[in-house]
């Protein structure tokens, strides 16, 4: 198990001096690179080798949001690994240890050369050593998109990518999503939230925003 210690910033705040979930995401992967620097496999190992691990989901569940120079502990490790797939959880925990936030991710491990899928050999997984998995409802890997007749009547404007936008990989950043995510819906408290990145937007795509809102489940996507 990895974990880092954080002192919520005034930056990372919104309204109310508390983290909204595209914060929670930015810690996320902070953790998660940090992680695989501490074990030989951060940025220059990818480059080197032009093997790395892609983020395929998220599953995100928060009990409350941390606050306004809160001390906080984010922890990583990854539970399982089946064929290409990798499998890791996360938790924040407050000051006195108690769980705030809890996640499941899922991980493809890519191939950078020919841009495709590849297995992971035993040199590649050397220093990700497996922990028990948290105690989720752990939801399935791909999100079923829902028909039309759930569709919002709204006329969202088209999102272009600017450079703002990326991350070292010229993607749009993982919690770019989020963020514009969080925008359409008007909402800041989000406490359970699922992504399915099926797609990397690059600089000058457009990406085409549409909300389906299903009231009997309770769920927006």
């Amino acid at each position: 198990m990895f974990e880092m210690k954080r002192t919520v910033t005034y930056s990372q705040v919104g309204s109310g001096l508390t983290m909204n979930m595209a914060g929670i995401v930015q810690y996320l992967q902070d953790c998660t690179l940090a992680h695989s620097e501490s074990v030989g496999r951060g940025l220059a190992h990818v480059a080197e080798t032009k093997r790395a691990w892609f983020l395929s989901g998220w599953q995100i569940e928060v009990i409350r949001f941390p606050v306004y120079q809160e001390n906080v502990t984010v922890r990583t490790w990854p539970h399982d690994f089946k064929r290409m797939y990798g499998y890791r959880n996360f938790d924040i925990l407050d000051s006195e240890g108690n769980r705030i936030v809890c996640t499941n991710s899922i991980w493809i491990f890519m191939d950078l050369a020919k841009m495709c899928p590849t297995k992971p050999t035993e040199e590649d997984m050397k220093g990700y050593e497996l922990s028990d998995a948290l105690e989720m409802n752990y939801a399935p890997r791909k999100i079923n998109q829902m028909t039309e007749e759930y569709r919002v009547n709204a006329d969202y404007p088209e999102i272009v990518v600017r450079r703002s936008f990326l991350d070292s990989n010229n993607h749009v950043n993982n919690g770019r999503y989020v963020s514009e995510a969080l925008d359409l819906i008007d909402k800041s408290d989000v406490r359970k939230m699922r992504v399915d990145y099926r797609k990397a937007a690059v600089l000058g795509n457009v990406m085409y925003p549409a909300v389906y809102q299903n009231d009997e489940a309770g769920s927006i996507e």
